[in-house]
């Protein structure tokens, strides 16, 4: 895939990297990225669907390519500055309007993006996540609101043993293998993918993950939901620990017309688990529910050469 790297400025000065993959102008997927993913995480999506639209994602402040904030307070990490974030990056990609997609914490960031702009949207996909405070339900362990912010404050001294993991996480077996027995992860994941994510995610700065992850325990949009006024559509895997089923489902029941499928077997990683139903049944929205101005998005174009390999095969 032809990724086209870029950056952004923040109304703070923060210097934000982007991805800009597909066709310019026309219809845009702006994806929004789970806490500690990146691009790598939506390999499969912006494959399906980057021969016929225009795919734009970004890092989360202080995270993989893009820059800490000069201001180091927790507020610097705040929801509400991811989508200053990305209100720079629309700006810097020319983007006016697009069908929004976010994975995980994705899911908290556009849900307050479209509470400052809804006019920006087309559609809007949420998958594997929540409208807020994940602490508060995450393993449906009401524990999780005392360990998990106690976990934030050891995880930046955990950051060298981190890295020495390494070569035992990315050449080894042994810990995909522990995830899929304690059922973290699906049998069907996509390994290739978790490996480059994992590689990257070890070497990330703990001290800034710490912080977005602060701000997006606290951070709560549940009052947006109600306000939803594009087509939606959720998607959730059965057996997501950490964003449970049922916060889709509350989600499904507040958005008005919003569309919901449930992964059978997939986890909080379904896009890189089930790669196919997740992206066909998004092709399906896509056609049927989002008007990009007058357009809509189509099938994808194929070549004369693949056609004819097509109905050959038919036969």
């Amino acid at each position: 895939m032809d990724i086209r790297e870029g950056s952004a400025t923040s109304a703070d000065g923060t210097r934000v990297a982007t991805y800009l993959v597909g066709p310019p102008g026309g219809p845009t997927l702006v994806l929004a990225n789970g806490l500690g993913g990146n691009v790598t995480a939506w390999r499969h999506l912006i494959r399906h669907f980057s021969d016929r639209l225009r795919v734009v994602t970004w890092d989360y402040r202080g995270l993989y390519r893009s820059s800490r904030p000069d201001d180091l307070s927790n507020d610097a990490y705040a929801i509400p500055r991811h989508c200053d974030d990305l209100e720079a990056v629309l700006a810097a990609e020319r983007v006016e309007r697009a069908v929004f997609v976010g994975w995980s914490m994705g899911v908290q960031v556009l849900l307050e993006y479209y509470r400052r702009r809804p006019d920006r949207f087309a559609g809007l996909v949420l998958i594997n996540g929540t409208y807020g405070r994940p602490f508060e339900t995450a393993f449906r362990a009401p524990w999780m609101r005392t360990v998990g912010p106690r976990f934030l404050d050891i995880l930046p001294h955990l950051a060298p043993l981190m890295s020495r993991s390494e070569p035992l996480v990315t050449r080894t077996r042994a810990f995909v293998a522990l995830a899929k027995g304690l059922g973290l992860v699906s049998p069907t994941l996509d390994e290739d993918v978790f490996f480059d994510l994992a590689r990257d995610w070890l070497n990330l700065d703990f001290d800034a993950y710490s912080a977005v992850f602060r701000g997006l325990a606290d951070h709560d949009a549940h009052d947006v939901l109600a306000s939803i006024r594009v087509p939606a559509l959720i998607i959730t895997g059965e057996k997501d620990l950490f964003t449970p089923m049922e916060m889709s489902a509350r989600m499904v029941s507040e958005i008005a017309g919003a569309e919901f499928l449930t992964i059978e077997g997939g986890t909080h990683y379904t896009p890189i688990e089930y790669p196919m139903t997740v992206n066909l049944r998004i092709q399906k929205f896509l056609e049927e529910r989002v008007d990009f101005g007058g357009a809509r998005v189509g099938r994808p174009v194929r070549s004369p050469k693949r056609r004819r390999r097509a109905r050959k095969t038919t036969r």
